[in-house]
């Protein structure tokens, strides 16, 4: 199925909306909105000062920017902190911290940072800390053990081993060459080395790294396997076509758009599609339905038959489970949901017929870039899944 990216203007309640679209055929899988007025915080690199220790959480509050404040798991650091005074392995109120915020301020959370930077292309993501080589766990066996062995000949070459970079292998890198990878990693590890050495020495609350200023997510991602990225944003099609051109990705067309009769987002139906992502019922071409609700502590989804005249019979109570759990798969990735999700599904006699209906939306959730985990099924017939936190859902990005 041809993949395409737009990336479009969106005037919506009175303000500018950037919308970055993947769609598979003609329905998009993915959707993120950023407010021109308001920039999105994911990525950047921070100087941030401790305010206060929470030792019982294992964490600190950190502000990064006036006004602006982060959460900081202390339990994830491995490799000590980029203090301003010097790099340590413990943390005092009012030390200076170079911070990384890593999931978006959703609903009453604050926004939550590490200390454990990280840059990412498109085949490889870049941390420091242990110089070790990981792979994405998307990857197949045998790609892993060629990546790795390409890893451990090219990357101590390239670093010298002066700097503590660990790398991990994209999902993208399987079908990148050696020259691509180790071009990728020329620039990530000079950029990276440039915010280590220097970012101590800059001035509190100043940004070392904007992640709006690079190529955005779904491009880095995507890029090798899309047919066309279409863009009606300037800063965004120069942004994009310095990097396809870089990494060689000449199957993917990149396209400006520039149309005075009507704009890229009618012309792709965008205003449609947010509405249809933000809209708590959905139709299935069956003639079902689901209904998505998110509460404060989860999100709670619906699956009804509708008018449906197929009977009760078991087959007919399965195919409509298994064409609900398709569409609960995208819309979940869609709508960026995250946490705990439960899925009430059409109730079926057959045991071996729910372990089948759980194997299915596994394989179907695989497909997600974010990590996204059937758990199980309750003993009230909830199916149980997670999806991890790291952007607001689409219904907060377009408050």
């Amino acid at each position: 199925m041809s993949k395409r990216i737009v990336i479009a203007h969106l005037p919506w309640e009175g303000k500018d909306y950037l919308v970055h679209t993947l769609a598979e055929g003609e329905r998009p899988v993915e959707l993120t909105a950023l407010c021109r007025e308001k920039e999105t915080l994911l990525g950047n690199i921070y100087v941030g000062r401790v305010e206060k220790l929470a030792p019982g959480i294992r964490g600190a509050f950190v502000s990064f920017a006036e006004q602006q404040s982060c959460f900081l798991d202390l339990s994830r650091v491995k490799e000590g902190y980029l203090l301003k005074k010097a790099p340590g392995t413990e943390l005092h109120v009012g030390d200076e911290i170079v911070v990384q915020i890593q999931r978006e301020a959703q609903k009453t959370k604050l926004p939550s940072a590490t200390a454990e930077l990280s840059l990412s292309g498109s085949a490889l993501a870049l941390y420091y800390g242990k110089p070790e080589i990981s792979c994405s766990g998307r990857l197949l066996p045998e790609q892993k053990k060629r990546l790795k062995a390409l890893g451990s000949r090219i990357f101590p070459e390239l670093s010298g081993g002066s700097l503590p970079f660990g790398v991990i292998f994209r999902t993208a890198s399987a079908d990148a060459s050696e020259e691509e990878i180790r071009q990728e990693y020329l620039e990530l590890s000079e950029k990276l080395a440039r915010i280590v050495q220097y970012g101590t020495m800059r001035s509190l609350y100043s940004c070392l790294y904007r992640a709006s200023d690079v190529v955005p997510e779904l491009v880095k991602r995507y890029a090798p396997s899309v047919s066309e990225l279409v863009t009606d944003d300037r800063e965004t099609y120069e942004i994009c076509r310095e990097y396809l051109e870089r990494h060689d990705f000449h199957d993917c067309r990149l396209t400006w758009y520039e149309d005075q009769l009507t704009t890229l987002a009618k012309k792709e139906n965008l205003e449609y599609h947010v509405k249809q992502a933000l809209d708590k019922r959905v139709e299935l071409p069956s003639g079902g339905f689901l209904v998505i609700e998110p509460t404060e502590a989860l999100t709670a989804i619906d699956v009804n038959s509708g008018k449906q005249l197929g009977g009760r019979k078991n087959t007919f109570l399965y195919s409509v489970n298994q064409e609900a759990a398709r569409e609960i798969a995208r819309q979940i990735r869609l709508r960026g949901i995250s946490g705990l999700i439960l899925v009430d599904f059409i109730n079926m006699p057959e045991k071996d017929q729910e372990e089948r209906l759980l194997g299915f939306l596994q394989g179907l959730v695989r497909e997600d870039p974010v990590p996204t985990k059937v758990v199980d099924m309750t003993a009230l017939h909830l199916v149980e899944l997670t999806r991890k936190k790291i952007r607001r859902p689409l219904a907060e990005q377009m408050k």
